[in-house]
């Protein structure tokens, strides 16, 4: 059962597509008078354990043999179809060198070019030299499908292999990107509070004698801090499991809520399309600034298709200076901007305003204008 999992059919169908080629081999032999019953019935199994062993070749390749480096593995398979090739020599005789394209991409699809080169050149001066010592008249075809075939077979194997790495490359510094963005959220998340809450503790232990109304209300504190904390860990979580917009929204309820700031945000809570992915990181990076720096009572969320605003009735800022963008906000601002959009920071009537726009519009978003694009 556990080969079966680890079988990659989709290789091995891909890879035995290209033995229907071997039909015109076959249609051949069976129309031909010069060989007997006996010998198309050899030609016949050969080209099936060929095929079938090909079609297993490819879909093993990463599990058989167990413990096995990649390279013997290719190697085997390799031998193992050049020994089923070289079986029915003694019917088709050059007529067997239609297998050969096959071995080329046997090792042009699985090995390095500087792996797989050499085999190919030696097995086609081998095949070239049995071909014209047997039927010189037939090297020049020979040669095409000994050489040619073969070795644009390893060119484009090769280049494959090199496309994957690259995307498997990139795949692997997109997680590793992740793994910083998890690893900074963490440190902001916690590294604040941590040190905080020691602090605190300290000052409770210390007055814990002498002034112990104090002492109650640092462990308050410290509760409420921890409590916060804990809220903005599994908000984290959710976001992470759930990297949409939505999730961001549903995180920024529970953290907002937690720290005693009424969250008035838009319903219901739907993707934002092409947008979505900035827009998420906007609205986790600007609701956490408002739980940490704000000491606001209330914060609003809006959004349309191509805005996003948060706005809070916190301490606010100065929007007029960039000066004060530090951290995340800075980095939000350069992923806004990476993304072809714009972020405009605001301070009117008491409020301070964040608006994500990705059209250039600076106008910002009211209540009737959101409400109608939801609606649409």
């Amino acid at each position: 059962m556990r080969f079966f999992d680890s079988f990659q059919l989709r290789n091995a169908v891909f890879a035995s597509i290209w033995l229907v080629l071997l039909g015109p081999m076959l249609v051949q032999v069976y129309t031909g008078d010069v060989l007997g019953a006996g010998a198309k019935a050899w030609i016949t199994v050969c080209v099936f354990a060929f095929g079938l062993f090909y079609f297993w070749a490819f879909g093993s390749l990463n599990t058989c043999p167990h413990r096995w480096a990649l390279f013997p593995r290719v190697l085997l398979r390799w031998a193992v179809l050049l020994a089923i090739a070289l079986a029915s020599v003694p019917v088709i005789n050059t007529g067997a060198v239609v297998f050969a394209p096959y071995l080329a991409a046997m090792l042009g699809f699985t090995v390095t070019l500087k792996k797989a080169l050499p085999i190919v050149l030696a097995t086609g001066a081998a095949g070239a030299v049995a071909v014209w010592l047997s039927t010189p008249e037939d090297l020049g075809w020979a040669a095409f499908v000994l050489f040619f075939i073969p070795l644009l077979l390893v060119g484009v194997g090769v280049f494959s292999q090199y496309d994957e790495s690259r995307h498997q490359l990139l795949h692997e510094l997109e997680l590793a990107q992740q793994r910083e963005d998890i690893a900074a959220d963490v440190h902001d998340l916690l590294g604040h509070s941590l040190t905080v809450i020691n602090l605190k503790s300290e000052v409770a232990r210390r007055a814990a004698e002498n002034h112990p109304e104090q002492a109650k209300q640092e462990l308050k504190e410290i509760s409420d801090l921890s409590r916060l904390a804990l809220a903005e860990v599994r908000s984290t979580v959710t976001r992470m499991r759930t990297p949409t917009f939505a999730g961001e929204l549903q995180g920024a309820r529970r953290a907002l809520e937690t720290r005693g700031i009424t969250a008035h945000l838009p319903e219901p809570l739907t993707a934002q399309g092409k947008h979505d992915t900035v827009f998420s990181w906007g609205l986790r990076e600007l609701t956490t600034n408002v739980i940490r720096h704000s000491g606001a009572d209330n914060c609003w969320v809006r959004v349309t298709a191509d805005k996003l605003q948060v706005t809070d009735d916190g301490c606010g800022f100065n929007g007029d200076s960039a000066e004060h963008e530090v951290g995340g906000l800075a980095g939000l601002r350069d992923r806004v901007e990476a993304a072809g959009g714009q972020l405009i920071m605001r301070r009117e009537k008491g409020l301070s305003t964040v608006l994500i726009t990705m059209t250039g519009d600076s106008v910002l978003i009211d209540d009737d204008t959101a409400a109608e694009e939801a609606v649409q």
